[in-house]
């Protein structure tokens, strides 16, 4: 059986799409946890209502702690074999969890990563990973950075557990990155991974602000640090021979240039505070890449490359002004797209 977490708030009116695209998935052998965290709105109403309908669904309810207490609530409340977490405005696929399922056990492996269609403003983005196989861990440090490299191994919901190897729950004193840590801990108890290279859901993302992947994160650039120190250690407790790991550092940086660009949507800040802002990364940024020895990092987008262009020479007018006609051409596009 697969238990599969749910955690609920502010989902009154993604819950019923969300449930009934679990409901209706081939592998049928399933439980749905609906962890309801002390929502302010229906949500609660909604997912007893949902129960009533199957009798494969239950219903937790704690009061508001988070999500990742309400996964942690959910892990200790599953009776599955396996383990799968799903956001409550997100969806899957039909087949995923069968495939899921199929690939965990004719590989003999300890851990699912596949891919997923990411729905970003209106349009369908479909992200896979760069292989279709069983990777052992100990001798698959390409693969493992890929994974890295490409986001697969920051998010829960992409992936299929076995609840006998989780051996630590999500951090609760993070609002972000907590999922990328979760992930490391297990990772380290996994001998085998099977890589899936389909979609097995449909992961959802609001720019405008209204879920919670995209909310402003005062504090992103000092988690940004700490995820990579972790992270570091990580990749040396798992490749204890590999010398450098400076694509970590590549990872930071963009982090930061995500932010950066981030700004020239910001409605809500003046000229000023925007300028300030893109100083102080500027000024993070260098101390960062001097502090690990790095002279310049490997960029792939040729947006992000011109921003740093500036930004490492200090040069924050222009900066701005990359960032403020990138912005433009982005919003352009969108209008004629109709989104």
């Amino acid at each position: 059986m697969v238990s599969i977490i749910v955690p609920v708030y502010k989902s009154e009116k993604t819950l019923r799409r969300c449930v009934e695209s679990l409901c209706r998935q081939a592998y049928a052998d399933i439980e749905i946890l609906l962890i309801v965290d002390g929502p302010p709105d229906g949500s609660g109403i909604l997912a007893d209502q949902l129960a009533k309908e199957d009798a494969r669904i239950r219903v937790i309810n704690q009061p508001n702690r988070g999500v990742s207490r309400a996964r942690n609530r959910g892990l200790t409340e599953a009776a599955g074999e396996y383990i799968r977490f799903v956001d409550s405005d997100d969806y899957v696929l039909y087949h995923g969890l069968d495939e899921m399922v199929r690939r965990i056990e004719q590989d003999g492996s300890d851990l699912v990563i596949a891919g997923f269609d990411h729905l970003y403003f209106g349009q369908k983005i479909e992200k896979l990973p760069h292989t279709n196989a069983c990777i052992e861990l100990a001798s698959s440090y390409e693969d493992l950075k890929q994974l890295y490299m490409g986001g697969f191994l920051n998010m829960p919901w992409n992936k299929l557990y076995k609840k006998e190897l989780i051996r630590e729950q999500f951090p609760v004193d993070l609002n972000l990155g907590e999922d990328l840590l979760f992930n490391e801990a297990y990772i380290r108890q996994a001998a085998r991974i099977s890589v899936l290279q389909q979609p097995v859901c449909e992961y959802i993302q609001d720019d405008r602000g209204t879920t919670l992947s995209t909310k402003k994160r005062n504090d992103k650039v000092e988690t940004a640090l700490l995820l990579y120190e972790k992270t570091k250690v990580f990749f040396q407790s798992c490749y204890p021979d590999v010398g450098q790991f400076a694509f970590l550092a590549d990872k930071v940086c963009t982090t930061f240039l995500d932010e950066v660009e981030g700004l020239g949507f910001a409605k809500d800040m003046t000229y000023a505070e925007k300028r300030a802002a893109v100083a102080e990364y500027a000024k993070q940024t260098r101390a960062f890449l001097q502090r690990e020895g790095i002279r310049k990092p490997e960029l792939t987008l040729l947006d992000y490359r011109i921003v740093f262009f500036f930004l490492r020479r200090q040069q924050i007018g222009m900066a701005m002004l990359m960032i403020r006609l990138r912005a433009m051409v982005v919003e352009i596009v969108r209008r004629r797209k109709g989104v």
